[in-house]
């Protein structure tokens, strides 16, 4: 069965906003929902292929590595990904205005 993450990245973060270093499984797993983050704010549905985030999960001691989805909720403004193979997902919380929030650069661009 998948899991299903409730992630508020605050809790990931440090005093100047970085991913925290210690212990080293909570920073790769912030890692792993930073670059979510950047996928799913990133400002055109076409997004360079370093954004591809692939899932982590290892159902049957087997990595995944399928291609996770993501996008922002309107209702709630969280992001919510998934992964379409192993189905493990996620909702992220408070993501706006940190160091992957990429959708004001659409803004700036334009």
């Amino acid at each position: 069965m998948a899991d299903t993450w409730i992630t508020d990245i605050t809790h990931f973060l440090d005093e100047d906003g970085k991913i925290i270093s210690d212990p080293v499984q909570a920073r790769k797993l912030a890692e792993f929902f930073a670059a979510i983050i950047m996928m799913a704010t990133f400002p055109n549905q076409e997004y360079p292929r370093e954004y591809v985030v692939k899932c982590r999960r290892r159902p049957n001691r087997k990595y995944c590595l399928e291609e996770i989805s993501g996008w922002i909720e309107p209702e709630s403004d969280d992001i919510y990904w998934i992964c379409p193979q192993c189905q493990d997902k996620g909702r992220i919380s408070n993501w706006r205005g940190t160091m992957w929030d990429m959708s004001e650069f659409d803004k700036v661009v334009h």
